[in-house]
């Protein structure tokens, strides 16, 4: 992801869910989005954390103005 975001491990967006936020990256970084989503859902081995914790709404989990927002590769147990 950073080599799209041009090294960058960090940007300022505005949303009021995690769908928004991809939609304001992909206009700064074009082409993140397809990293992050297939068929308008969260690609499988993608998870999202939000203020720290793993959640499982995806896409949808409401934000704070004030929300940070990580994408990590989901890890599995084995």
């Amino acid at each position: 992801m950073r080599e799209i975001a041009g090294g960058s491990d960090r940007a300022t967006v505005a949303g009021g869910n995690v769908r928004e936020v991809v939609q304001a990256l992909e206009v700064l970084y074009p082409g993140l989005k397809g990293l992050l989503m297939k068929d308008d859902r969260l690609r499988k081995g993608i998870a999202v954390a939000v203020d720290g914790k793993i959640v499982r709404r995806g896409l949808y989990e409401p934000l704070q103005s004030r929300s940070e927002v990580h994408f990590l590769p989901a890890l599995g147990a084995g």
